[in-house]
C-alpha cells in the first residue's frame, strides 16, 4: 500500500507538472522586467504574451536609488531589462549594470519623438530607449486650498502653515531636495555640498505640512479628498484629476523638475532578444495609447500621440503644455554628490 501511495503521488506531480505547461505561454519564453510601480498596466502585458507567447514577469520599484541598490547587491541576472531614469543612465554604464542594445531589431523606432532621442546621457541610444517622460507637478484641490486660504505661485507657498498634515510628496530624494535648491534660488543639479547641506532648514520647515511621503500611488491621498496639496508625479496628477474634478495643477515661477524614463538591458540579462521585441511592442501607437490610457504621462511617441482621445490632451496633469517641458529642468546625474542629497533627504525625514 505503501509503494502505490508513493507511485500515484508521483504519477499526480508528473501530470500536474505537465498541465503546468500548458497556459498561453507554451514556449515557455519569459522576459524579467524590473519596472517603476504603477507604470505599464497589465493588459499591455497580457496581449505581448498572447501575441508573442512571451510572458513578461514584472517587479516594481519606487525609486531610482531602491533600483540600483537591488541590482548592486543582488545582481544584473535577476533582471532582462529595468526602466531607469535619465540621471542614472551613466552610473549603471559605467558600473557595468547594462550592456549595449542593437537598435536595427526596433521596426517602431520612428515613432519615438525626437526630442527624446539623442539627450546627453546617451547621445546615441547605444544603452537606452526612451519610454516616457515624467514631470513632477504641484496638484492642488482646488476647493480645499480655497477653504484654507492657500495660494501656490512659489515653491515657497508649500511651507504655508495653514497645509500642516495636508500634503502628500513624492518619496524621492532628487525631486524633493531639487525643489528646495531652487526655492533658494539654486541650481537643482549642483554637486556642492554646502549648498546641498544648505537646504535642510527650507525642508524642516516643509516637514509639519507632509501627510505622507509616497512615490507609488500618491494619487489615491489627492482623489479621495485627503490632502489639499501634492508634490508628485505628473502621471498621478493626470490620474487623480480623472478622478476628482476639483483636482488641478499648477506650476510656481520656478521649473518644474522633469526625467525622462528609458528601457536598458541588464548586463546579465538572458532573455534579451525577448525584450527586444517588447521594446518595439510598447511603441506601436495603439499599445502605447493603451498605457497613457491607463498611466497618463507625458508622451515619447509621436504617432500614439496623434491617436490619444481628448480625455488625455485635455489633462494637464497628463499632456503638461510644452511651454512648461521647455522651461522644465532636467535632473541630472551628480556623481559622488549623491551621497549629500540622500543625507539631507534622510536627515529631512528621520529628524
Amino acid at each position: 500500500m505503501k509503494k502505490k501511495g508513493i507511485v500515484l503521488a508521483l504519477v499526480t506531480a508528473l501530470c500536474t507538472a505537465a498541465l503546468a505547461g500548458c497556459g498561453s505561454s507554451d514556449s515557455g519564453e519569459k522576459l524579467y522586467l524590473y519596472n517603476w510601480t504603477e507604470y505599464i498596466p497589465q493588459e499591455v502585458y497580457d496581449a505581448f504574451e498572447e501575441e508573442t507567447g512571451i510572458e513578461v514577469i514584472e517587479s516594481t520599484f519606487s525609486s531610482n536609488e531602491e533600483m540600483l541598490a537591488k541590482l548592486t547587491a543582488g545582481g544584473t541576472d535577476q533582471y532582462d531589462m529595468v526602466v531607469a531614469s535619465n540621471y542614472v543612465i551613466k552610473a549603471m554604464q559605467e558600473q557595468g549594470l547594462i550592456q549595449e542594445l542593437d537598435k536595427t531589431q526596433l521596426e517602431n523606432l520612428g515613432n519615438i519623438s525626437e526630442a527624446a532621442l539623442g539627450m546627453d546621457f546617451d547621445p546615441e541610444n547605444q544603452y537606452s530607449i526612451p519610454f516616457m517622460g515624467g514631470i513632477t507637478v504641484i496638484a492642488v484641490n482646488t476647493k480645499m486650498c480655497q477653504e484654507l486660504g492657500v495660494t501656490i505661485e512659489s515653491f515657497n507657498d508649500l511651507l504655508n502653515p495653514a497645509l500642516e498634515n495636508n500634503m502628500v510628496v513624492v518619496d524621492d530624494v532628487r525631486e524633493i531636495v531639487g525643489i528646495a535648491l531652487k526655492a533658494q534660488g539654486q541650481d537643482s543639479n549642483t554637486t556642492d555640498q554646502a549648498t546641498i547641506e544648505g537646504t535642510l532648514p527650507w525642508l524642516k520647515q516643509l516637514v509639519p505640512n507632509i501627510k505622507a511621503y509616497d512615490s507609488d500611488s500618491p494619487k489615491t491621498l489627492l482623489a479621495s479628498n485627503e490632502v489639499a496639496v501634492g508634490v508628485v508625479y505628473n502621471i498621478d496628477a493626470g490620474m487623480a484629476i480623472n478622478e476628482n474634478p476639483d483636482i488641478d495643477v499648477v506650476f510656481t515661477e520656478e521649473p518644474c523638475e522633469m526625467s525622462m524614463d528609458n528601457f536598458v538591458l541588464t548586463s546579465g540579462a538572458q532573455n534579451v532578444e525577448n525584450a527586444m521585441k517588447f521594446i518595439d511592442f510598447v511603441h506601436r501607437p495603439d499599445i502605447y495609447k493603451m498605457i497613457l490610457d491607463v498611466f497618463p504621462g507625458v508622451c515619447a511617441n509621436d504617432a500614439a500621440l496623434e491617436i490619444m482621445d481628448s480625455r488625455y490632451l485635455d489633462n494637464p496633469g497628463s499632456n503638461v503644455d510644452q511651454s512648461e517641458i521647455a522651461r522644465a529642468n532636467l535632473i541630472e546625474e551628480v556623481g559622488d554628490a549623491v551621497t549629500y542629497y540622500d543625507d539631507v533627504f534622510t536627515q529631512m525625514k528621520t529628524n
